[in-house]
């Protein structure tokens, strides 16, 4: 199937580009919108909200675990939204790394059988339950939620070099938002 878009008076008939012409339409190729390059429309939200809903995720998450021990203590905080504004601008996501160890109750192996089984009760999606692509080939969940489409990460440093003790390392990341007008991203960070 060839088709056929006029840039001025000139005709494009390859058929390498017409994928990407049927995709992103005649007139917007190489000239795509934020929307297009994000797959999505990002919800204009404050930071702090956005901020309180992952600390609230990671959270969550913890209790899901079902163990007790050290908890790192960093909050969510601003980061870049990559695809469409790495100078934060317009556009910001959230992002929690934390990590729990020094277990008191429980193991780390039941903390992530316990997500297992949870995580899809409390509708999250597995997308990856299998090891890192590391040399240590540690334990890894990946999921993402299927309401707020917030992602995580979840894995199990049983090996570590040195004489590093295990933890569970997790990763919270939010979708693209948009900054409220007048909002300044950057002094969030």
């Amino acid at each position: 199937m060839a088709v056929a878009c006029r840039f001025g008076s000139l005709p494009v008939l390859s058929t390498v580009v017409v994928a990407s012409l049927v995709l992103a339409g005649c007139g917007s190729v190489g000239n795509r919108s934020d929307e297009e390059k994000l797959g999505y429309k990002p919800q204009e939200r404050e930071i702090q909200s956005a901020k309180d809903q992952v600390n609230d995720i990671s959270s969550r998450l913890l209790d899901l675990m079902g163990v007790k021990g050290k908890v790192t203590e960093p909050s969510a905080a601003v980061n870049f939204c990559e695809t469409v504004d790495p100078d934060l601008q317009k556009y910001y996501a959230i992002h929690h790394p934390w990590s729990v160890y020094d277990l008191e109750a429980g193991t780390f192996g039941q903390a992530m059988e316990n997500l297992r089984r949870a995580l899809p009760e409390h509708g999250w999606k597995i997308t990856k339950d299998g090891e890192t692509n590391s040399i240590a080939r540690n334990p890894e969940i990946i999921a993402v939620n299927k309401k707020s489409r917030h992602t995580i990460t979840v894995e199990w440093a049983k090996e570590r070099s040195g004489d590093l003790k295990q933890i569970i390392a997790v990763d919270v990341s939010s979708r693209c938002y948009r900054a409220p007008e007048g909002t300044d991203i950057s002094e969030e960070k």
